[in-house]
């Protein structure tokens, strides 16, 4: 066990040694002072941020398109020289379609305008009707209680009446007859007939007494309770019917006035895409807002959409689309810039550049002073787009050449500079392993420009002292 413990504590030891003798092995740098120059090199393109494109944007026109003139490519044009010229005819039909749309949707809002109107009248007729109805069910209901449903029972007792009166009567009459037959000397036949027929009147009045006295209970057990009923029906009938009306008549209302709004919106959409139409006729011929030169395409990002076809293609009798950039207008003198695509690790610096030159690739020996702008704020594709503006120059530029663009970010007269590879990290931190009385110990450095090779330290170094030219990884 003692022998292991020997054997570890001695190999610890040749490890120590091991590694000062390796720190000491190590390559180092003298820090010193000297100057540091750090440029961005960017690819940018010309462009001319007054650039006319001509196209056809109608408010409202969706029909063919058909040019009649087009300017040439390539050509100089002078203020209000025809660009572009489109054929009328497609569009005039279209305004005399949109036209008689509106004389259909004027036509239509006055017929909602007139409905609403006499609706209001028929609903008033219609309404008196109802309330007409309901007057009339419940004064016949007040007439029957008063004076129709007693009568009808009244007419009832008195009918009976009359038959019992009736039957009462002949008997008395034949109680007579048989009297004065007694007693006055008449023939036998004479008396017979008279008292027979007597007799037979007075046995069928007594059938349709007890006929009628069945007959009568039906009155006021049946006839007159169900007349009644059917009345006060009718009543409530004319009450639902009155209900039923006023709320037609408020619904139709809602409806008509619906109607007339829609029938008005259709007018007025209809109005304005006459309206429309008419404004996109005035924008079928493009003209020249200024001197200047014509190319067939557009400029996007710094490159030409331009193609042989186009050539083909815009000429008199062919098709266009709406919205289509047929061709540019570089107007002639106006201010040339340059567009940029700053990477995003290097944005911070070219937006902080000192001095700025373009280069034309076309003319590698001119330089052209500029400045960079704030770059967009939202990067696109990895990059940052951003303008050069340029200084003084007497270059004749076009928009889509090429450049190169130099920024001098940092000019240093007199840093102190180390190696990048010497620079390593030490919690979080950016750290220097400085060599010093056998040592070597890591110093943090605050950082602060690199061309890539050299960084310059801006403070924990001063010049002079000796360094590992490679950081150590821990």
């Amino acid at each position: 066990m003692k022998r292991l413990t020997c054997f570890l504590a001695a190999a610890f030891a040749l490890g120590l040694v091991m590694e000062a003798v390796s720190d000491d092995a190590r390559p180092t740098h003298a820090v010193a002072k000297g100057p540091l120059a750090v440029t961005v090199e960017l690819d940018g393109s010309f462009e001319c941020t007054t650039a006319f494109e001509a196209k056809y944007k109608p408010d409202a026109y969706q029909g063919e398109l058909a040019i009649l003139q087009i300017a040439e490519h390539g050509k100089a044009v002078k203020k209000g020289d025809v660009l572009v010229k489109f054929d009328p005819t497609p569009w005039q039909k279209a305004v005399a379609a949109a036209e008689n749309d509106l004389r259909g949707a004027a036509a239509g809002l006055k017929a909602a305008e007139e409905s609403l109107a006499w609706g209001d009248k028929q609903d008033g007729l219609t309404l008196q009707g109802s309330r007409d109805g309901l007057m009339e069910a419940e004064k016949r209901l007040e007439y029957w209680n008063e004076m129709d449903g007693p009568a009808m029972l009244k007419y009832n007792e008195l009918g009976l009446k009359s038959f019992e009166d009736n039957v009462k009567d002949q008997e008395q009459e034949l109680d007579q007859l048989e009297k004065m037959y007694k007693s006055e000397e008449l023939t036998t036949d004479t008396a017979d007939i008279v008292r027979d027929r007597a007799r037979r009147s007075l046995a069928n009045s007594k059938i349709y007494l007890e006929m009628r006295r069945k007959s009568a209970k039906k009155t006021p057990e049946w006839e007159h309770p169900r007349a009644k009923a059917e009345i006060e029906r009718g009543v409530e009938q004319a009450k639902v019917s009155l209900s039923q009306t006023q709320s037609n008549i408020e619904n139709g209302k809602v409806q008509r006035e619906t109607q007339k709004v829609r029938a008005k919106m259709e007018y007025d959409r209809q109005s304005e895409m006459v309206e429309k139409l008419k404004r996109d006729g005035e924008k079928l011929t493009i003209t020249a807002p200024k001197d200047g030169w014509v190319f067939y395409g557009q400029l996007t990002g710094g490159n030409w959409t331009f193609n042989e076809d186009m050539v083909k293609n815009l000429r008199a009798g062919e098709k266009a689309g709406a919205n289509q950039v047929l061709l540019t207008l570089i107007p002639d003198g106006d201010k040339v810039t340059v567009r940029v695509a700053i990477p995003e690790d290097k944005v911070l610096l070219a937006a902080g550049a000192e001095t700025v030159s373009v280069t034309p690739v076309a003319m590698s020996s001119v330089k052209i002073p500029g400045s960079i702008g704030k770059p967009s704020p939202i990067p696109v594709g990895g990059v940052y787009p951003a303008w050069v503006e340029l200084g003084k120059h007497d270059m004749a530029l076009v928009p889509g050449m090429k450049c190169k663009v130099s920024a001098l970010v940092a000019d240093l007269k007199e840093a102190v500079l180390v190696p990048m590879a010497a620079v390593g990290t030490e919690g979080g931190k950016s750290v220097v392993w400085v060599q010093e009385g056998g040592k070597t110990e890591a110093r943090e450095v605050k950082l602060g420009v690199t061309n890539g090779t050299v960084w310059s330290i801006e403070s924990g170094l001063k010049g002079g002292e000796t360094i590992l030219q490679t950081a150590l990884k821990k």
